[in-house]
């Protein structure tokens, strides 16, 4: 059961170090975790290759304690793929739908179709991710509603950081759930959204908070 809510930045230089941190970072995690690294967290746009991402995949499968998660994204098969993982192995993977076209983006990954943006049922928590830039689509937050935590992997612009941080907190305000943000290659940000709007570093889950909000509220999704 998922109890305990992180974000989490690597410090490394260079991608085999950084695969490395990432993987004793994910031995680091206890049962109940549930962590988040950033978009494109390890390579950034560099592309380290299929069997790369492949191999760290595993690794990271063979590190996580029972009732672990980790989730981060990686260019994979030409996407810019979301992807958690368990002990078990992958719970899922998205693919990134809205590319973001300034820094050419389009041009070195493809583009994810809307129907990967979705709610998934992980252990019994409904949990969504939205993608840097997607986070910019109201339209998007809509997918995501019922979701009781929604995971923000972004390499965010440094120079906006406000947007960044304000439409985080608004997401989990308007979705009445936890969002968990971390933005790691530009701007270097983590932080966790309560769906009262609190923000923490690391935040422990409670799913009984959401329905309190909506009650002190009068909102009755029923």
């Amino acid at each position: 059961m998922i109890s305990n809510l992180i974000a989490h930045n690597l410090s490394s230089i260079g991608a085999i170090n950084r695969a490395s941190e990432l993987c004793d970072f994910a031995a680091s995690l206890k049962d109940g975790d549930l962590a988040l690294c950033s978009e494109l967290c390890v390579g950034g746009y560099e592309r380290l290759g299929d069997e790369f991402e492949q191999d760290l995949e595993r690794n990271l499968i063979s590190s996580l304690k029972s009732g672990a998660y980790l989730g981060f994204s990686r260019i994979f098969n030409d996407y810019n793929e979301f992807i958690l993982l368990s002990s078990k192995g992958v719970e899922f993977k998205q693919n990134k739908y809205r590319l973001f076209k300034p820094n050419n983006e389009d041009k070195i990954t493809l583009s994810g179709s809307l129907d990967g943006i979705k709610i998934h049922n992980i252990n019994g928590i409904k949990i969504g991710v939205l993608i840097c830039f997607e986070l910019r689509f109201i339209k998007l937050w809509d997918r995501l509603m019922g979701a009781s935590i929604i995971l923000v992997p972004a390499m965010w612009g440094k120079a906006r950081k406000a947007h960044y941080k304000v439409l985080c907190q608004a997401l989990a305000l308007q979705n009445r759930a936890y969002v968990i943000a971390c933005s790691d290659m530009d701007l270097r940000f983590k932080s966790i959204f309560a769906p009262d709007g609190k923000r923490s570093e690391n935040m422990k889950f409670d799913i009984n908070l959401i329905d309190k909000f909506k009650k002190s509220l009068g909102i009755d999704d029923g």
